[in-house]
């Protein structure tokens, strides 16, 4: 079920929604309005140049340290 970023034409309130189906059509959960346009979301992307930072080994210090050289 993908997750997408609305925002409200009635209230302007940004809020993110689970859609089930592309017939579902979802309303604002602060106004109720169903008046609500898709803004574009950017993926999230590992960060350039090497290994992402949630895929390096994490050791009793951290990681920050002698016990990973590199890392």
């Amino acid at each position: 079920m993908p997750l997408y970023e609305y925002v409200c034409n009635d209230c302007h309130r940004e809020t993110e929604l689970l859609v089930r189906s592309a017939t579902e059509v979802p309303a604002c959960p602060e106004c109720g309005s169903t008046r609500l346009a898709k803004l574009l979301s950017v993926p999230a992307t590992p960060a350039t140049g090497g290994q992402a930072e949630f895929d390096r080994p994490v050791g009793p210090c951290g990681g920050g340290c002698a016990c990973f050289p590199g890392g």
